[in-house]
């Protein structure tokens, strides 16, 4: 235990050089806490987290140094890690396990010490993906897998020039690796690969990519959680009430003993969402939505529309998009024809303290773009942010309007990917 205790010491050493602040009290909690979740990597990796994370924005430097200083050893040259012991119908509950003989059935042993064990015979070519209740958690770990094992690959010339694989993409490749201890040397490749996610434009996504940004999210939402919850925090202290701090110091001869604030109510902001389905938008409004989702607890009300040529409320159910009513995908554009439905449902919809948040590219298909219905909902709201993921070269190009409509919003900003999506929602307030 002393050399697990020293190597804690140095871990947090680090992490403090690294700019990540931690008390001597976090310090003894973690010893506590990697003493009741034992010494697995991932259990031990979520205690010390819980114990010596505070802001969201540490993980990722957190996670670097952890893989860092904890890493499972390198296979020797030539080894292979073996596939992980199942239960239920293969494992131990019958079929081909890792030793590749038969369930419940011991292995023959040599008919002599001197004698070398016969070689077991190998199993046939199976899908090696690994088998997992949460199928995006599969294609993530696999994607990273392979992105770890690329070079290993490639050195020893397996998968080199392949034309089965050439027009594939680096995460499609990724289902014919085989997948080997996805707890272990991969933790890196995998936390690399959901970092890589977040920077990949929203117009190079296929359900492949959208199926592994939608793990990268799950960080992301504790990510702009703790950003709001600071935000609002703040704002309910109020300023500082320059008259009464200078009475209360005469009273004091002169000393300023304590500040004072002027009384201000927690901030209660509404959150409306306008979000474009149509078309390559699906993938930027949907992860946008779900992101937006996941803080909905910070606002006082928080409602979700998707459009096309009108509107429909949006929620999720079981981790799919559900519009009410449904939309015809196939619909060609008009973001006229939906700011004069919101229009029409203003009253119930936007108040004072709503911020209204659009993702969309701003092209209308050469109708009527209507920007003075959408300058008249911004008198009547708090403000309008608008999100738009194409790339700003392209704005005001063709058959896109966000020129007009950009007259009409407070901010106008890129949103290419779920990064800038990110710093786009951290705007509200």
């Amino acid at each position: 235990m002393s050399g697990l205790r020293a190597a804690l010491l140095d871990f947090i050493a680090e992490l403090r050089t690294a700019g990540v602040r931690i008390s001597i009290a976090e310090s003894l909690d973690a010893m506590h806490a990697v003493a009741a979740a034992g010494i697995d990597r991932v259990p031990m990796r979520e205690a010390l987290a819980t114990a010596l994370i505070k802001d969201e924005a540490d993980r990722p430097t957190f996670d670097e140094i952890f893989i860092r200083r904890f890493a499972p050893p390198p296979l020797p040259a030539g080894a292979r890690r073996g596939p992980a012991r199942r239960s239920g119908t293969f494992g131990a509950a019958g079929g081909p396990n890792p030793s590749g003989s038969a369930s419940g059935a011991k292995p023959t042993p040599p008919e002599s010490e001197n004698e070398p064990a016969p070689t077991p015979p190998q199993p046939q070519a199976t899908d090696s993906r690994p088998q997992s209740s949460n199928g995006r958690d599969a294609k993530c770990a696999a994607a990273a897998e392979h992105d770890s094992g690329r070079a290993a690959e490639s050195a020893d010339g397996s998968s080199a020039h392949d034309p089965a694989r050439a027009g594939q993409s680096d995460l499609e490749r990724s289902y014919d690796a085989p997948a080997h201890d996805l707890a272990g040397g991969s933790e890196a490749a995998r936390a690399a690969a959901l970092r890589a996610i977040e920077q990949t434009p929203f117009s190079r996504y296929s359900d492949l990519e959208h199926e592994t940004a939608r793990d990268a999210l799950a960080i992301l939402k504790r990510r702009f959680r703790a950003l709001l919850a600071r935000r609002l925090k703040l704002a309910a202290a109020g300023r500082i009430d320059l008259r009464r701090t200078l009475r209360a110091a005469i009273q004091h001869g002169g000393s300023l003993g304590k500040l004072r604030f002027r009384a201000r109510r927690p901030r209660h902001l509404e959150l409306l969402i306008l979000a474009d389905i149509s078309g390559s938008m699906k993938y930027a409004s949907t992860l946008m939505l779900e992101l937006a989702a996941g803080a909905a607890g910070a606002f006082r009300r928080a409602s979700s529309f998707v459009y096309i040529d009108r509107l429909a409320e949006a929620g999720f159910e079981h981790d799919r998009l559900v519009m009410t009513p449904p939309l015809d995908l196939y619909a060609r554009s008009d973001f006229g024809r939906v700011l004069a439905e919101l229009t029409a449902r203003r009253a119930e919809l936007i108040s004072r303290a709503t911020v209204i948040v659009i993702m969309g590219d701003g092209r209308n298909n050469r109708r009527p773009a209507r920007a003075n219905l959408l300058r008249d909902l911004g008198r009547h709201a708090r403000s309008i942010l608008w999100l738009n993921p194409e790339a700003p070269e392209r704005w005001n190009t063709g058959d896109s309007a966000i020129g007009q409509y950009a007259k009409a919003v407070k901010a106008l900003l890129p949103a290419r990917n779920l990064r800038e999506v990110e710093e786009g929602l951290s705007k509200i307030g």
